[in-house]
């Protein structure tokens, strides 16, 4: 079966592999990575057929019609209503609405230059000069309204309402302040520049634009897409959420289709007494509709995935088929290291492994590690790159035991960006308490770094790095003897079930 993710950060771990960790250290690698080229036969690159559907955005149809929606999962009486909740709209007029002034008091601001003639941008800073220029084609195209113009302004707007700098010396029309504003004044300088795009959204939203409806899905679900300091711009609605996600989806918006999947397949904003069949069956229709129609390779890996493992769905060779799709223009790592697993065959579950071989699928580790390399340094996936060290370290795939590649690729795992492998790091820190002769002298200190790096991120749900980091703690290994934290982490490795804390905590701690 499908192995479930539990608790809260489920959908934010669908939709970002890797989610950054806020004030994490980087610790050193031992050593550069080196000599682990090796040939990989080249892949074709996808190209459509050509009976790919084109896409146009209907701009002024029935906002009831059936050609709005993709099989909308659900009718709700808070979701009747096509506008977002908006903040108080300004008193001026519609014309005026591309030209509204940011907060300011007499003299704060430099005279704004005579008609025809160009305003000085000597003293703009790299970023004033960028909102300068999107500002500038914005204004140009204020009587046409055309949305990918727009809808650029607006991210615009949103980005640039939380850059402290920017809001300290510029307003909404990209003139430079005389003088640094206060923070009073800023926090009405953002404020204004919020409510203006908003008021761009929301026009957009009546017209139908797919990257629009998207955007307020995404800023429903306190996951967007654009560096926004503050997620809470809107009140957190998964309901709403996936309301825009469906509406953006039937304009075949590509992100869209892979999100409202996601909502679906984890039943995230669908009404609690939806059964749990009938959330998968929608999942699987929005990816289909990703995958067919906007050659989305994140949905064509969620097809494969949901060909493999999930038993109402498999069948095997439409699995291997869409993880091929998914990885041919190398976007889908996920997909890459999938195959891997498949003709690897070893590391799935039995019931897998039988299904597989019963359609005819046998172990081929020079296949499989052909997949695992090209998704380790074509796509830069840390997961590959653990599996990659471990090959080395075990002599795994036909491998040889070479303790420095295999180091090597645990060190490129770890240090990742934005967030390195849990498994590697835990790697390393083996690797510190035994050393390897001729390549990593013994550091106890450096060992026991690793085991906290890894258990940081990994949130404490790897049982493994919780059971040697208290080891560690409670031997005074790379640290001072601590038998309070040593029980706290056997605690939480026997939590998640780990034999070896579960039996040393039962002998009398």
């Amino acid at each position: 079966m499908y192995r479930e993710q539990s608790g809260e950060n489920r959908y934010e771990k669908h939709i970002k592999m890797f989610p950054p960790v806020v004030g994490r250290t980087e610790p050193s690698a031992p050593y550069p990575l080196d000599d682990v080229a090796v040939g990989i036969n080249a892949v074709g690159v996808y190209r459509p057929g050509s009976e790919r559907r084109k896409v146009e955005n209907e701009v002024g149809s029935d906002e009831g019609s059936v050609s709005d929606r993709y099989e909308r999962p659900f009718q709700m009486e808070s979701a009747r209503s096509t506008e977002p909740v908006l903040p108080p709209p300004y008193e001026e007029c519609e014309m005026r609405v591309l030209r509204e002034k940011a907060y300011r008091s007499e003299g704060d601001v430099r005279e704004s230059p005579p008609r025809g003639r160009r305003r000085d941008l000597a003293q703009f800073s790299p970023n004033g000069l960028k909102f300068y220029e999107i500002y500038k084609q914005t204004v140009a195209d204020a009587a046409k309204f055309t949305p990918k113009v727009q809808m650029k302004w607006c991210e615009t707007l949103l980005e640039y309402a939380f850059d402290d700098e920017f809001l300290s010396h510029y307003n909404i029309n990209a003139e430079r302040l005389k003088r640094e504003l206060r923070p009073e004044e800023r926090q009405q300088n953002q404020k204004v520049i919020l409510e203006h795009s908003f008021k761009v959204l929301a026009k957009l939203i009546r017209l139908k634009w797919g990257p629009a409806l998207y955007l307020m899905g995404t800023l429903y679900s306190h996951q967007p897409y654009l560096q926004i300091k503050n997620k809470h711009i809107v009140a957190r609605n998964d309901e709403r959420a996936l309301e825009y996600y469906a509406r953006a989806a039937s304009t075949d918006h590509a992100d869209a289709c892979y999100r409202a999947g996601v909502c679906c397949e984890l039943q995230r904003g669908v009404p609690p007494s939806t059964p749990r069949d009938e959330c998968l069956v929608m999942a699987l229709n929005y990816y289909r509709r990703g995958a067919d129609l906007c050659d989305n390779s994140a949905c064509m890996y969620k097809l494969g995935m949901f060909c493999l493992y999930r038993e109402q769905f498999q069948d095997i060779p439409q699995a291997i088929e869409w993880f091929k799709r998914a990885s041919r223009q190398n976007d889908s790592p996920q997909a890459l290291y999938e195959l891997g697993k498949i003709y690897e065959l070893t590391s799935l579950a039995p019931n897998i492994q039988q299904l597989l071989t019963d359609n005819g699928i046998q172990r081929q580790p020079s296949r499989a590690l052909k997949f695992f390399y090209k998704c380790a340094i074509d796509c830069n996936y840390p997961l590959a790159q653990w599996k990659l060290g471990h090959c080395y370290e075990f002599g795994e795939l036909n491998l040889p035991v070479v303790a420095k590649k295999s180091i090597a690729w645990y060190a490129k795992a770890a240090l990742a960006k934005p967030k390195g492998n849990a498994m590697a790091m835990l790697a390393l820190s083996g690797w510190y308490l035994t050393g390897a002769t001729g390549v990593l002298r013994p550091n106890d200190h450096e060992a026991f770094r690793w085991a906290q790096e890894s258990c940081s991120a990994s949130d404490g749900k790897l049982a493994r790095a919780e059971y040697a980091l208290a080891y560690y703690y409670e031997n005074s290994i790379g640290c001072e003897r601590d038998l309070t934290k040593a029980k706290y982490h056997y605690q939480r490795a026997a939590t998640i079930g780990h034999p070896k804390a579960i039996n040393r905590l039962q002998i009398g701690f």
